[in-house]
């Protein structure tokens, strides 16, 4: 895969503040141990890991808090 650069980023997510608060959630989560959702090449740091994540769709600000809207 190319590099990949913030308008890649941004075309997975709204902004700039979505984006910190998603690759943020979900690099406390591999930082606990959750298994990544795409293949590690060499030695990825978990941002690269957590982009690459975001770039090929496998985590975005999908649904999180739907059992906040399940109340109807």
């Amino acid at each position: 895969m190319q590099k990949i650069t913030f308008e890649d980023l941004l075309e997975k997510v709204p902004n700039k503040y979505s984006l910190c608060v998603v690759a943020g959630k979900r690099a406390k989560l591999l930082m606990a141990g959750e298994k990544q959702l795409v293949e590690v090449r060499k030695k990825e740091t978990i941002v690269h890991i957590v982009f690459r994540e975001i770039v090929e769709g496998k985590i975005g600000l999908g649904n999180e808090n739907n059992e906040d809207h399940e109340e109807d």
